[in-house]
């Protein structure tokens, strides 16, 4: 039995499909799944042992050090599952307030907004921005809009971190004044008009990594065969939802009270490309908002190349060891491929 962690997320489809739709099975595989609250409990588990493999943010295996700086275990990924999925969030009190400071709409004019409502109120408490964990792409997605409006996240405002499901209601209390998360809980945001969607990342940072199949070192090497089997799982999964003709029936999976236990009419948004910027106002197109693995596409492949673009990102906020790079394992990747084509 192989227990498999993931977090209340839309991107953690490739994990419900792989097992309802029997592709765990196929490749001999019981796998039992285990939904978290939070990215830190997750890695925690994966580290205790008391978990086998999650689905984890891409950056996290590349900054274990950095987050548990006595850690002496590693995580490995041979899969990138997904990338992009996330978005950017305020509150709908804090967007109304940056009306006074713009004469548009527009994501780039949101952020100039942003900036001259900071300079025109220092001294009054300070926007709180929350992302889902210090090292993940959703840090690096909010920093990077921040920083290209000239705002610096490190003195302009604070950023904090949040489990993604905690996000909704501290957004709703004004706990934060918005957050960087993942779908569903930004187009959950604007339905219920708690907030208004200020970007989908995929439109910052186009085809950015963003979950990734992980493993400790020490699991893989006494399970290799089994890793392999649950790779190709995996990428079958994400094969499968790469088909926008199964983004429908997979909406309605995910909804299930076992698994995400949200309305299937919010999933399938992002699932299906569209996007509910505001309450009351029309759904436009966001193409490549949930872009999965696919055998044909290089969006699984996880070369060093993708992990040091994240390790030097990550560098801009906190030194990180280049040499991490070689926890994403292309070599594993291109033995899953191989082991796909036998079993054709």
């Amino acid at each position: 039995m192989i227990k498999l962690l993931y977090l209340r997320l839309t991107d953690s489809a490739p994990l419900i499909v792989a097992q309802e739709k029997g592709y765990f099975h196929r490749f001999g595989l019981e796998v039992q799944l285990q939904r978290e609250t939070s990215w830190a409990t997750l890695r925690d588990k994966l580290i205790a042992r008391k978990a086998d493999a999650a689905a984890m943010l891409a950056p996290m295996p590349l900054t274990l050090s950095q987050a548990l700086p006595g850690c002496k275990e590693r995580f490995i990924s041979g899969l990138i599952l997904s990338c992009n999925g996330n978005a950017i969030t305020l509150s709908e009190d804090l967007y109304q307030r940056l009306q006074h400071y713009t004469s548009q709409e527009t994501q780039l004019d949101i952020a100039s907004a942003l900036k001259a409502y900071l300079q025109k109120n220092t001294g009054t408490a300070p926007i709180r921005l929350a992302t889902v964990y210090p090292f993940s792409s959703h840090t690096l997605q909010l920093r990077h809009w921040l920083q290209a409006a000239g705002i610096n996240p490190d003195q302009d405002l604070q950023l904090i971190a949040l489990p993604p499901e905690q996000m909704l209601e501290n957004l709703h209390r004004g706990v934060i004044d918005g957050y960087c998360v993942g779908e569903p809980w930004n187009s959950l945001a604007a339905y219920k008009g708690t907030g208004v969607i200020a970007t989908a990342c995929n439109t910052l940072l186009p085809a950015m990594p963003e979950k990734v199949l992980a493993v400790t070192q020490s699991w893989h090497e006494a399970n290799p065969a089994s890793h392999l089997a649950l790779r190709a799982a995996l990428l079958k999964a994400c094969s499968w939802l790469s088909a926008r003709e199964n983004r429908h029936e997979a909406a309605g999976i995910l909804s299930q009270r076992h698994y995400l236990d949200l309305p299937k009419s919010v999933l399938q948004g992002s699932l299906n490309d569209q996007i509910l910027y505001r309450r009351n106002t029309d759904i436009i197109a966001n193409p490549g908002w949930h872009l999965f693995a696919h055998t044909d596409n290089d969006n699984g492949h996880p070369n060093e190349a993708k992990a040091q673009q994240l390790i030097e990102m990550c560098n801009d906020f906190s030194e990180t060891d280049s040499a991490n790079n070689q926890n994403f394992r292309s070599d594993l990747y291109h033995q899953t491929l191989d082991y796909l084509c036998t079993k054709k």
